[in-house]
């Protein structure tokens, strides 16, 4: 069995369960927007690669603090170009075996989308340890997860699309999920108007959430 480099969540995320995901991007906020993150307690920040500018966010945030992860990654000659800003994290919205074994090979850590038994099962074989479940909510919520997750105990999930502040305690109460992602503390309209104190507020009050949701869980296992 190849072991390609994982995706990993529990040192990376390890105070820092929550994963907040940034799609619509703005240069020109970037570096604001960052230091809000930094002061409501972030270390790590999703960039979505949506859009081209993205790669102008990431190039203008590797000097802020913030431990830079690529979202929607889909080309291997993405993963080069993160190599070339000197990024060592990615994020897939979906399985690709092509993506998994470039990854492999640049030594960029790749955390790959699945929304199957059967593609978890192939990023098990080929050695991830950690998967994100994408689209997380449409494909049937925490229930989904908890049944494909029963058969394959050697894998942790990180939960994305659809997650929300309202039902991210529905996602910490399975021992499986490692962190979760989501967008609703950085909202479009609040950085346009460069409302960053409610940002701010509203980043540190979901991350508090998230650590407490998160901490139960465990303790609950410790328990039994």
């Amino acid at each position: 069995m190849s072991q390609i480099l994982p995706f990993d969540w529990p040192s990376l995320l390890a105070k820092q369960p929550l994963l907040p995901v940034w799609a619509n991007v703005d240069v020109a906020a970037a570096p604001q927007l960052a230091l809000t993150l930094l002061e409501a307690g972030y270390k790590v920040l999703e960039v979505t690669l949506r859009q081209e500018q993205s790669w102008d966010v990431l190039e203008c945030l590797k000097a802020s603090g913030l431990t830079l992860v690529a979202g929607s990654v889909r080309h291997p000659e993405q993963l080069a170009r993160l190599q070339t800003l000197g990024l060592r994290w990615a994020v897939s919205p979906g399985w690709c075996p092509v993506l998994a074994e470039a990854a492999k090979k640049s030594g960029i850590g790749l955390l790959p989308g699945i929304s199957t038994p059967g593609e978890a099962m192939q990023a098990s074989r080929m050695g991830f340890q950690q998967v994100k479940l994408f689209p997380a909510k449409a494909l049937g919520g925490p229930a989904y997860l908890q049944a494909i997750a029963a058969p394959l105990p050697e894998l942790a999930f990180v939960a994305t699309g659809g997650v929300s502040q309202e039902n991210m305690a529905d996602w910490f109460a399975l021992p499986q999920i490692t962190a979760v992602g989501g967008s609703w503390m950085l909202p479009d309209d609040l950085i346009q108007q460069q409302d960053w104190l409610t940002i701010q507020h509203l980043a540190k009050t979901s991350l508090e959430t998230a650590k407490a949701l998160r901490q139960q869980t465990l303790q609950q296992g410790d328990g039994r």
